[in-house]
């Protein structure tokens, strides 16, 4: 269901070097496309639809000197990592052509994983607060209808849920 909305936004080219910085997520019926809700200068807003779920998905065009954070250690509360393999895959599945995929993981990709985790929810909400890179050692801290991804207390993603 995510890989299939990701691929939808593959076609809006001109905007495969974008940086994702907010993602909604919602489960139920819809239309199925892909649209430009808003396009700026700087930044857009996309929607992609299928039969069963909607994304609307705020990007912004990189700085040209995206700097990579070190590796750091261990969380307390170890959720996951990602590995190239599994970037490299994911991107090829969906067509994703951004340079900046690996080191950096794919918004959909953590998306996909967190759904997976909250299955019974109807909407999640994401913001992007920094990169998630290729072997960062992730924690999911749960606050009731709130969550967050870390790395070594580093806010990497808060999310909402409903």
């Amino acid at each position: 269901m995510i890989g299939e909305l990701a691929k939808k936004l593959t076609a809006f080219e001109e905007f495969a070097d974008f940086v994702i910085i907010e993602i909604i997520f919602r489960r139920g019926k819809f239309s199925s496309g892909a649209e430009i809700v808003k396009n700026f200068s700087s930044r857009v807003i996309l929607r992609a639809a299928s039969s069963d779920a909607e994304v609307f998905v705020k990007m912004i065009r990189p700085r040209s000197d995206l700097k990579f954070p070190d590796k750091k250690s261990p969380a307390e509360n170890f959720w996951r990592t990602f590995s190239t393999e599994e970037i490299l895959n994911f991107v090829a599945a969906v067509g994703d052509k951004n340079k900046i995929h690996p080191p950096i993981v794919p918004a959909f990709l953590i998306l996909e994983k967190i759904c997976a985790e909250f299955s019974a929810c109807k909407e999640l909400k994401l913001r992007f607060k920094n990169f998630i890179t290729t072997g960062e050692p992730l924690t999911l801290k749960i606050f009731d209808k709130r969550f967050e991804i870390t790395c070594a207390d580093d806010k990497k993603v808060l999310g909402e849920m409903s």
